[in-house]
């Protein structure tokens, strides 16, 4: 913001000026009068930052995109958990394998427009080869490259909109390119879907007949009974070792390891008694609890084939989600009296909101619930 300051002579007359700080600097610009140094410091704060530059005869400095997103990163690592931190890598990298992709002579974090913003959102909704490049050796990636959604598509925006208004704060840029950028229409996520009791029961046995047929099952028939157990992510129970629990006290660790972090944050809470007796049934007590017939853990694509083949077997048309457990999880506890609070706890969300939204009852509890008060 310019100032206006003045300077008195020898003979005691006042010369007005008008400071504008700029990339570190003061330039002083006279102007004469009071009544002068109002106008030019209308006239200053009128124009673009660009046209300021131009017009004191400064040059702003070059930053390279490279450099300038390790100094973001720097900035975000000070302020955020190592999940956000994770997720703003991954966005800023998807960037700049794009910037290298489709316009390779951007060099300058300054040379970047609102053009090529808009460029991002189209390639990142199109281009499986950017997908593929930008996951690199991704844990957990799907073996078929699933393009983003355009809400996936907004929040990369916003994460980058971010960056470059900490560039433009610190004078890096002279305008922010995503100023204007028009966010991409949402389309509506299909309903979680949540089972009831007796369709656990149904998916449960399903997989159980399967597993004597197919002894690689085995393994899967005790994941999913832990995670409708428990309510983790599927990353969580594939990433999950040895050292996260206690089999004695029964706690279970959500916690940051080697190649994988959390999503949300680290979090602990106790195990019931069905989830205890999934893991004392398992011998093989090295690394990675959940393990396939050949020894490695299992991923996040075999658990998803191996839940649609039990949902077709159990005759749950439709359910093809291992999130869906997460959901029946969270609905079931709060319909047998478990607060929002303490829900939010277990399952890691930053915020209730977020553990309202997934909650679902069914029509039987609904009825039950308003029959529990009656005024006469």
């Amino acid at each position: 913001m310019a100032s206006i300051q003045y300077k008195v002579s020898k003979k005691g007359a006042k010369t007005y000026y008008v400071i504008e700080p700029i990339g570190g600097t003061r330039k002083w610009l006279k102007a004469g009068t009071l009544k002068d140094a109002q106008k030019l410091k209308h006239h200053l704060e009128s124009l673009g930052k660009s046209e300021r530059i131009e017009k004191l005869g400064l040059t702003q400095t070059q930053v390279k995109i490279d450099d300038f997103f390790q100094k973001y990163v720097d900035h975000v690592k000070l302020h955020n958990s190592q999940g956000t931190i994770k997720r703003y890598l991954y966005i800023l990298n998807a960037f700049l394998v794009f910037l290298k992709m489709f316009h390779p002579n951007i060099k300058y974090i300054s040379q970047i427009k609102r053009e090529h913003i808009e460029s991002y959102q189209k390639q990142r909704l199109t281009s499986t080869e950017l997908k593929t490049k930008a996951d690199g050796n991704k844990l957990g990636n799907h073996t078929i490259k699933r393009l983003p959604f355009p809400q996936t598509v907004n929040f990369e925006v916003k994460v980058l909109r971010t960056a470059f208004i900490w560039a433009f704060e610190h004078e890096l840029i002279p305008s922010i390119p995503t100023k204007k950028i028009k966010y991409l229409k949402v389309i509506t996520k299909r309903q979680a879907r949540m089972l009831s009791i007796e369709d656990c029961r149904r998916f449960l046995s399903a997989a159980k007949s399967l597993s004597k047929s197919d002894k690689r099952m085995g393994i899967y028939v005790k994941a999913f009974t832990f995670l409708l157990n428990t309510g983790l992510r599927a990353g969580e129970l594939c990433n999950l070792t040895w050292n996260d629990l206690n089999l004695e006290t029964g706690l279970l660790k959500i916690q940051a390891k080697e190649g994988w972090f959390p999503k949300t944050y680290a979090r602990e809470f106790f195990l019931n008694e069905i989830s205890l007796k999934i893991l004392n049934s398992i011998k093989d007590r090295t690394n990675y609890v959940f393990k396939d017939h050949a020894g490695d853990r299992i991923n996040n694509d075999a658990l998803r084939r191996a839940l649609i083949r039990t949902a077709r077997a159990a005759g749950l048309d439709g359910f093809s989600r291992v999130h869906d457990l997460r959901h029946t999880f969270n609905s079931l506890m709060q319909m047998n009296g478990v607060d929002i609070a303490t829900m939010g706890k277990i399952l890691g969300h930053k915020d209730i909101e977020t553990t309202m939204i997934y909650t679902h009852q069914t029509q039987g509890h609904l009825k039950k619930s308003i029959n529990t008060l009656q005024i006469t």
